[in-house]
């Protein structure tokens, strides 16, 4: 617990900016005379921590994962200071994008980090118990940012994160002793990271405007859909020459790596859907207050972080955990299948507890998503593939943002039919989740920290 009392401040301030602007939003564009850029704040943050999640994974792994995780929650507290005080919109965009930086390098660090710490079979322990605290932290967030922008002033949102993250650098200082980098030689992939880039900032983009600002068929759209194909091309072929590339190529020749980046994608798709338009659905389709429908996402958050506890704690003891994906993946079908025919005259119950059965699901899923793609790899390239895999999950929230956005628009947008359409569609990638989940080969964790590989060639 002393180890982990520094991750858990770090993991909390990360995820809790995720979600604290949302309740704030329409403070600050008051406050700051912005009109519709202000979905900026929100989307700068989410732009450049998919970047970071990637890139400091292979930076731990070069110079020491202790050493860049002080410096990401130094970052992140520069970035808080400058947003608290900013005066201005694009002032306060650069900021977040700053804060951005530190945020989801501070996510991929900490995971990595649990790799030093313990042995595959007690990783999952570990792991379960910074997922409750990030995912105290996402529901925590928009309570806070509402509760800050009514009683005090929107800039607290900002400057709340100062206290906690001073003492989070000075417990990592104190407290966190790490070995040493394994490669102290390397160079930095900038080719890769500029591709990268381009590519994250394309999806992100389109899945912001797309059905918002602009039309999904307009010249905008489409054109950052194409550079972001061209982004990914390139970026695939860069990676494939580099010396050190951000995303070696060699993880994927692990098929248990590539199964768990691809469950990764396809949960994280699949809890967007829920995140984002269940309470849409209530909004528009049964009225709820904006304050109201918020609340129904806690019982599907909650949902996940028992079951990720759970499922560490039992991984932990037996050893065991192909079960748990498969089992996920035919819950969350089942519960999507029920929301799929939710209208307006759908009570509380009935929809609670679906939620929080898919929850459970993809609390499945998170664990050993994770836990398989650690160990999957050697001890060597533990941070790399942390990163890639959170990467791989900010791929699935932003592609399940655009994809279910696209489906929604595509009906008569507010009716009962394009939300229920919403919700159905979930299921077939569910479906593809445990065809992936069966195709795990469960191989005896060991307790102890070893350089282990556990994938076959694929």
């Amino acid at each position: 617990m002393v180890l982990l009392i520094p991750l858990m401040l770090s993991l909390f301030m990360a995820n809790l900016d995720q979600t604290i602007v949302s309740t704030a939003l329409p403070s600050i564009g008051k406050d700051l005379h912005a009109g519709t850029g202000v979905s900026w704040i929100a989307s700068a943050y989410l732009l450049t921590g998919s970047v970071s999640t990637l890139l400091s994974g292979k930076l731990g792994d070069l110079y020491g994962r202790k050493r860049i995780l002080q410096l990401s929650v130094t970052v992140f507290l520069v970035g808080s200071l400058l947003s608290g005080f900013a005066g201005t919109l694009s002032v306060l965009a650069f900021s977040r994008a700053l804060q951005g930086v530190g945020g989801g390098a501070i996510t991929s660090l900490v995971m990595a980090i649990t790799g030093d710490l313990a042995s595959p079979r007690r990783r999952a322990r570990l792991q379960a118990a910074l997922g409750a605290v990030a995912a105290v932290a996402l529901i925590a967030g928009p309570l806070c940012g509402g509760a800050f922008s009514d009683g005090l002033s929107w800039r607290w949102i900002f400057f709340v994160n100062l206290p906690i993250g001073v003492l989070a650098l000075l417990a990592v200082a104190v407290k966190l002793h790490l070995p040493g980098p394994a490669a102290v030689e390397g160079r930095i992939d900038l080719l890769g990271a500029v591709t990268v880039t381009t590519f994250t900032t394309a999806v992100v983009l389109v899945t912001t405007w797309g059905g918002h600002e602009h039309p999904w068929s307009s010249p905008v759209v489409l054109g950052l859909a194409a550079l972001g194909a061209v982004a990914l091309v390139c970026y695939l072929v860069v990676e494939h020459r580099a010396a050190e590339p951000i995303t070696p190529p060699h993880l994927f020749r692990s098929a248990d790596f590539a199964l768990a980046a691809a469950q990764f994608l396809l949960a994280s798709l699949v809890l967007m859907a829920a995140m984002l338009y269940v309470p849409m659905f209530l909004q528009t389709v049964q009225r709820k207050s904006a304050f109201t429908a918020g609340l129904y996402v806690i019982p599907l958050l909650l949902g996940l972080v028992a079951a990720a506890v759970l499922s560490g704690l039992l991984i932990t003891r037996t050893g065991r955990y192909k079960a748990y994906p498969v089992a996920g993946a035919i819950l969350v079908a089942a519960s999507m299948a029920v929301l799929g025919r939710a209208d307006e005259g759908t009570g509380a119950v009935a929809l609670i507890v679906p939620l929080a059965v898919a929850g459970i699901g993809l609390g499945f899923f998170v664990q050993v998503c994770l836990l398989v793609g650690q160990y999957a790899v050697g001890q060597d390239h533990i941070g790399t593939a942390t990163g890639v895999l959170n990467f791989f999950r900010s791929l699935g929230g932003a592609f399940g943002a655009a994809l279910f956005g696209a489906i929604l628009t595509a009906g008569t947008h507010g009716s009962i039919a394009a939300f229920q359409a919403v919700f159905s569609w979930t299921i077939p990638f569910m479906a593809l989740a445990l065809a992936l989940a069966l195709l795990i080969r469960e191989h005896p964790l060991p307790d102890a920290v070893e350089p282990a590989r556990i994938g076959r060639s694929a």
